[in-house]
């Protein structure tokens, strides 16, 4: 049997896993694609095509658990604070590194305050992560850990120059002011001279935490190449050099839960405001998520059996 027939009949298994009352409750967050759109895998390049055989055939040797239902296999945050590291993997508790660093301090102050909002936003957890996108190596503190930039999602802004020192008091202040919806971007962004705007248009982070579990090291660069060739045939591809807005970073995170349903995908849409996270995601599937959930105005969901969980949030 083909890597292609192979993949069909695995589809096709999980959709039968998604109930009626599944595709209902994605369908309040977001439109899933009709009929065989949801399987259309579009054209690609050369290259592409090379990359997404060598992926599927790289995945073929991986043993993923396919008979669980997905939905709600994840729990949607009401904010999550995302700290670059320029690294690929980390040890295995990744923000507990370095108890001087500031992703430390972030995730001991959610696990210490999350219960304080459990009424406020939307979502249910307040966490933390790590990435691979880039530090500023430039700067000694950043390099001791001891100050970094930190993206906060579903926000799309950064908090420019956090000193671990000082997370307590910026988060006790902030927290609460963007959950409870009192004061608007514009706003926020006039009064607080050390937030800025994340001006991309979407943020895709892939599991790729080797030291917790192989299947992430050796998924997420697959996905990454051929995620990275599709978004440059449309230019929207960014690297880390790269601050056009209205482009898509694609980083490499820490463990999210799950390792069984390897690949993870967590895919940071602005507009909508809406968390969409797969699961079992291969590389045959990237053109399609692409070409449905990135490119359009109106982003329309294949493969609603993959979802783990699904957020709109409220526009801000």
């Amino acid at each position: 049997m083909s890597l292609l027939n192979i993949f069909k009949k695995k589809s096709v298994n999980e959709a039968s896993q998604l109930t009626t009352k599944g595709r209902q409750e994605i369908s309040q967050a977001i439109t899933i694609c009709k009929g065989d759109d949801a399987a259309d895998q579009h054209d690609c390049s050369g290259d592409c095509k090379e990359d997404i055989e060598d992926g599927e055939q790289a995945y073929a040797k991986l043993k993923i658990e396919h008979e669980t239902p997905l939905l709600n296999s994840s729990k949607t945050p009401k904010i999550h604070f995302v700290v670059p590291t320029s690294q690929t993997d980390w040890q295995h508790d990744a923000c507990s590194e370095d108890q001087k660093s500031v992703q430390y301090k972030i995730s001991k102050w959610c696990d210490k305050n999350s219960s304080k909002f459990s009424s406020m936003g939307t979502g249910k957890t307040l966490n933390c992560g790590v990435s691979s996108l880039p530090k500023d190596i430039m700067d000694i503190e950043v390099m001791r850990g001891t100050k970094n930039n930190v993206l906060v999602l579903p926000y799309f802004i950064w908090l420019n120059d956090l000193r671990s020192d000082k997370v307590g008091e910026t988060l006790d202040d902030l927290v609460p002011t963007l959950l409870n919806g009192s004061i608007s971007r514009d706003e926020l962004l006039e009064t607080r001279p050390s937030i800025s705007e994340a001006r991309e248009r979407a943020f895709i982070f892939l599991c790729s935490h080797t030291t917790r579990d192989k299947r992430c090291g050796i998924t997420a660069p697959y996905l990454k190449k051929v995620f990275d060739g599709k978004l440059q045939e449309h230019a929207l591809y960014r690297d880390n050099s790269d601050f056009r807005p209205d482009g898509v970073k694609i980083a490499f995170v820490n463990h999210v839960g799950g390792h069984k349903f390897a690949a993870n995908v967590q895919i940071f849409l602005k507009n909508p405001n809406t968390l969409i996270w797969l699961g079992r995601v291969t590389p045959v599937m990237v053109p399609s998520i692409v070409e449905h959930l990135i490119i359009p105005e109106k982003p329309t969901l294949p493969y609603p059996e993959k979802v783990r969980c699904i957020k709109k949030y409220e526009s801000w």
